[in-house]
């Protein structure tokens, strides 16, 4: 089958790959749409060698047509146009026996640890796999898990209506989280931080109230401001690796200032950086700091925000482009593009 392979960091190349056969209780995914998030490009740039097995396929966000059905499936049917869950838990250790499988021990996720939808085909677990709503156009597809994610940050934060919200980054992640909570969560003020021009704008587009560029504000000065010194009730943490304005504090820090007391931070960034936070003023804040992974479940909600039209997915992906290009779309990435949000591979 064709795929695009990764040989090592930096280092992926369109050729073929053996096509996967399915178990009983599998069905053949044909992948027609993957995503470029993230995760991919930190496995690309080689941060996740200990954990890929080279050559690998990359492809953890993606959609298709199912092409075959295990002998002990039901529900699935030839043709049908179908995305996947890419987490894989053992529900037998102790996080997941206590509802935390997407923090499995043996965890495995499809285009990780396992071929994922940058191949032609990939089999999936049937029950990872979902039927798309007729209104999602496959080319959407691949933001299904990145709504599904902002889902579970959200609930993570423990998110109710009305409550002040504030997100560091507005990257791929950070405004898939903003699209979920301005349109499902009402929030009452919203407010977002990025170094990146275009990035705030098309945040201010999904509904931010207020966008702060990082070279021109304080964020932790100008979010006290808006709340008379109080401070929100939650911050999303969805920087990652840290690119600071002169003199600013690295994201965390500057999240544990800007809550209110009793507030939450909920960090999602998969940043290497050690981060010092004040823990005297998280301390008499009584505040609290979480932490999010991967989805848990999330996709039928993500499915039925996107079938009622309420979400903003090409706002989100600022290029489409052919699986032959995959080179080309990763370099773009690395090199962050300023205009570039989402990248997502046809095949």
């Amino acid at each position: 089958m064709k795929a695009a392979i990764l040989y090592g960091a930096k280092d992926i190349r369109v050729g073929e790959a053996p096509a996967p056969k399915i178990r009983p209780d599998e069905v053949l995914v044909e992948s027609k749409a993957a995503g470029i998030c993230g995760t991919d490009l930190h496995i690309y740039l080689g941060e996740f060698a200990s954990r890929v097995r080279y050559p690998a396929i990359q492809g953890h966000e993606f959609g298709g047509v199912v092409v075959e059905v295990g002998a002990q499936v039901r529900g699935f049917a030839v043709g049908d146009r179908v995305t996947v869950d890419p987490v894989i838990s053992c529900h037998r250790c102790p996080a997941c026996l206590t509802g935390h499988i997407n923090a499995c021990r043996t965890l495995k996720l499809l285009g990780i640890d396992l071929d994922g939808g940058y191949g032609q085909y990939v089999a999936a677990p049937a029950s990872h796999v979902y039927r798309l709503p007729d209104a999602v156009p496959m080319r959407h597809v691949p933001m299904v898990e990145m709504y599904g994610l902002g889902h579970h940050i959200l609930e993570r934060g423990g998110v109710q209506p009305g409550e002040t919200v504030a997100i560091l980054g507005v990257g791929k992640l950070g405004l898939s989280i903003l699209d979920v909570l301005c349109h499902g969560a009402s929030p009452g003020l919203t407010v977002v931080s990025d170094r990146q021009p275009f990035r705030l704008e098309t945040a201010r587009k999904l509904g931010a109230d207020v966008a702060i560029d990082i070279h021109e504000e304080d964020p932790v000065a100008r979010v006290l401001e808006l709340t008379d010194g109080v401070g929100v009730d939650c911050v999303i943490e969805a920087v990652g690796h840290y690119h600071l304005a002169p003199g600013q504090e690295a994201p965390l820090a500057q999240a544990v200032k800007m809550i209110r007391s009793g507030g939450r931070v909920v960090t999602t960034g998969l940043g290497e950086q050690l981060s010092a936070v004040h823990f005297k003023t998280l301390v008499l804040k009584e505040a609290s700091i979480i932490a999010s992974r991967v989805t848990r479940g999330e996709f039928p909600r993500a499915l039925r925000m996107m079938n009622r039209g309420l979400l903003h997915p090409e706002l989100l992906i600022t290029d489409v482009r052919p699986l032959d290009d995959v080179t080309a779309a990763f370099a773009q990435v690395d090199r962050e593009d300023p205009e570039t949000i989402k990248i997502v591979l046809e095949l």
